[in-house]
Formats: C-alpha cells, structure tokens, sequence
C-alpha cells in the first residue's frame, strides 16, 4: 500500500513538500512538525510513490531511481475544540478524544491522482479504529471544499488563530 507510517528518513521530503505545498503561510520548524508525530505516530503518514514504495518494500536497489514521498499527513490527539496554534510545539497533557489532522500537504506531482482524498480516507479509518469521536482541521488556502466533499462541516462558533492567516475555517467530522 502507498500510505505508510512516517518514518525519520522522509523528513526531507516531508519538509520539502511543505515549502511547495503552502504558499499562503510560512512553513512551520522540524521541530513542530515532529511533535505531532511524535504525540500521535499511529496518526501520521505519508504517501510514497511507486519507486519509493518497492525500495521501501525491497531496499535500496538504486536509489536514485527513488522519487520520494507524493504526500504526508499529519494529525494528533487533541483535549479541545479549539484547534492549537501554528508554529507551537504541542503541549504537555494534550492528549483528548479529538483527532486533530494538522496538515494534508501533497507534491506537485500528485495532482490529479486523488492522493488526497485516499490518504483523508486512510485518517477517518485509523481515526474509528482508535476510538476518537471527532476529527478537527483548520481549512487554509480556499480548501474548503475539498474538505466538505470528505464530510466535514464548518465550525461557525469560533474563529481560527490568526496564526493560519486570512479565511482560514475550522472544520470538524464526528467519527463513527
């Protein structure tokens, strides 16, 4: 299967995907990034491509023939319906029922593949089988409806940190 857990040796890939993928907000550190993952791993994947999945799978043959990840998604335990700031590693004791899905980043090269849709699939199955009841994003850069088309509806009582920038929207799906 083309998601697998993150690993520590696709940070580079991870960290570069960011930088092409958010155009409208600065990339945040390595060190908030890996905090997420270290917090919840079990909820924190990424999608290889081909070449990268069989060297993954059968060992570095060549690896220069290895193109990389096509995407990561990162998502953690949260205690509150009011998503955590950008650009703060995670606080102690932050542990809760709320699965937080931080950042659905994907490569140029994924367009038009439904990388996106499938590794969103892949959360709300690992989210069930975990037992969170709900899972809370922040929409950025006009994806609103790509997140609607994945069942997820607007939170209208409250406001994103100003940290996400300009027509940033909290969402939220229960989980069943």
């Amino acid at each position: 299967m083309p998601i697998q857990p993150i690993s520590q040796i696709m940070w580079d890939d991870i960290r570069q995907i960011q930088a092409e993928a958010y155009s409208e907000i600065e990339p945040e550190s390595l060190e908030v990034l890996q905090s997420k993952w270290q917090q919840s791993p079990a909820c924190c994947f990424a999608y290889l491509d081909e070449k990268r999945e069989l060297e993954e799978q059968n060992g570095p043959e060549d690896k220069e023939e290895a193109q990389g990840i096509l995407g990561y998604l990162l998502a953690h335990a949260w205690h509150s319906e009011t998503p955590p700031k950008l650009y703060q590693t995670l606080p102690e004791g932050s542990h809760g029922s709320i699965l937080f899905l931080h950042d659905l980043a994907l490569s140029k090269r994924a367009a038009g593949r439904g990388v996106g849709s499938q590794m969103v699939k892949h959360l709300l199955e690992t989210a069930t089988l975990l037992g969170f009841n709900s899972v809370l994003l922040v929409s950025v850069q006009d994806s609103v409806a790509f997140w609607q088309k994945h069942g997820f509806n607007e939170v209208t009582s409250q406001q994103a940190s100003d940290s996400y920038g300009e027509d940033a929207k909290i969402m939220r799906r229960r989980v069943p």
